[in-house]
């Protein structure tokens, strides 16, 4: 009752004085009423108008920074939210809900290493909220199935696959990540393929700014068949990359060396021998970037590739990704990926490759909901072009696929 008296009458004044606080030089008492009003509303657009023009008149204070912030994060403006909140943190180092709130706009934001690095210096009772350990043995635990329909099944089979993802905390500067993924196809007319693939990651923030990430991949495919009795193709690949981000933006150089042994055994004759085996080399360098505008964040890689012994110089790869992020609980990605090599190891993005054939090119569409404040779910789908060197035919893939991820 007296908080909807106070809303009354701080109306009654704004209205009573024939003129709105645009049209006067605004003071303190005018905007905090005017705030106060429009945040209990969870008016956001208003809150940040209002903020806007206090701070263009020189009245900053601790309650317009964090309401700033607030509305900023809740419509999907996180590193708006992220700057008004630190400047409220300056008011007020302590504060639990501005500590709270910044701790989220940059997770959220596409900096997960500082928000933990940053949350860990948060007072005990912040931390303990925020779930925020020194050392943690699961930080997080994600499961995505789903389907790779091909255009032309009869000759390249459907391929359904399942993903088993873990995230730990060594420290507040160490995170480890794992992934496991099982992929099942066949391939022709009654070759059938299993592939399994294991990667780990790990992100070091060796110092406000700076991220090293290392990540290795192995995996494994087998197939058998009427033909071909026995098709094995193992490989492994190392990719590093350097970080520097600020405020809403990244920009890091990429380096990528991946090696892949084949053997398959056959029922009728290559050359003068029925078995055939090798091994493919490659280097990727490039360089990746992201810069955050509003709701949109848009991020990106340029990678040149080279399988080695071969002459034909380095291959162009690259991707681009838009992420809109309307509301915390909701957001979008767009991206498209350029691949068309030789190879059937992509890049460090999209080593994941079902059969080895090469890549044209991807697009993709995904949905985020955050279900709650630990779990969140998703939606996948892709359009993949590819080419058939057996077949001497191009097809392609519409994968679908859905999620689930659960934050400790």
């Amino acid at each position: 009752m007296k908080e909807t008296l106070l809303q009354l009458t701080v109306a009654i004044v704004l209205c009573g004085s024939g003129k709105t606080l645009a049209q006067t030089t605004p003071d303190y008492m005018s905007v905090e009423g005017s705030l106060q009003l429009s945040f209990s509303q969870r008016n956001w657009s208003e809150v940040l108008k209002i903020s806007r023009l206090a701070l263009n008149h020189n009245i900053d204070y601790l309650a317009l920074r964090q309401r700033a912030g607030i509305a900023s994060f809740e419509r999907g403006r996180f590193k708006q939210s992220a700057e008004h909140l630190y400047a409220a943190q300056a008011f007020y180092p302590s504060d639990s809900t501005t500590l709270t709130y910044l701790y989220y706009s940059l997770l959220l934001g596409g900096q997960p290493a500082e928000a933990i690095s940053q949350g860990y210096l948060f007072p005990d009772v912040v931390r303990r909220q925020l779930g925020i350990r020194y050392r943690q043995l699961l930080t997080s635990v994600s499961l995505e199935t789903g389907i790779k329909t091909s255009s032309i099944p009869a000759e390249v089979g459907n391929a359904w696959f399942t993903t088993l993802g873990l995230g730990q905390r060594l420290n507040p500067a160490v995170q480890i990540y794992h992934s496991l993924t099982q992929l099942t196809q066949t391939y022709g007319n009654d070759l059938h393929l299993n592939q399994w693939q294991y990667q780990l990651r790990s992100d070091l923030l060796l110092d406000a700014g700076w991220l090293l990430s290392p990540s290795l991949t192995v995996f494994s495919v087998k197939g058998s068949g009427t033909t071909i009795t026995d098709l094995r193709q193992k490989g492994t690949a190392f990719h590093l990359n350097l970080t520097r981000s600020g405020l809403g933006w990244k920009v890091s150089p990429l380096i990528t060396y991946s090696r892949v042994t084949n053997s398959i055994s056959t029922t009728e004759s290559v050359g003068a021998n029925p078995t055939g085996s090798g091994a493919d080399k490659q280097w990727q360098l490039g360089f990746g970037g992201e810069y955050t505008l509003n709701r949109v964040r848009v991020s990106g890689s340029y990678e040149w590739q080279q399988q080695t012994g071969q002459t034909t110089g380095w291959h162009t790869i690259w991707n681009l990704n838009a992420f809109f992020t309307p509301s915390p609980r909701f957001s979008l990605r767009a991206g498209y990926g350029y691949y068309n090599t030789t190879n059937f190891l992509e890049s460090n993005t999209g080593i994941f490759n079902n059969v080895p054939d090469p890549t044209f090119d991807k697009t993709t569409l995904q949905i985020n909901v955050g279900a709650s404040r630990w779990a969140s779910l998703f939606l996948l789908s892709q359009y993949e072009r590819k080419r058939s060197l057996i077949l001497s035919q191009n097809y392609h893939y519409i994968t679908f696929s859905g999620g689930l991820t659960l934050s400790f």
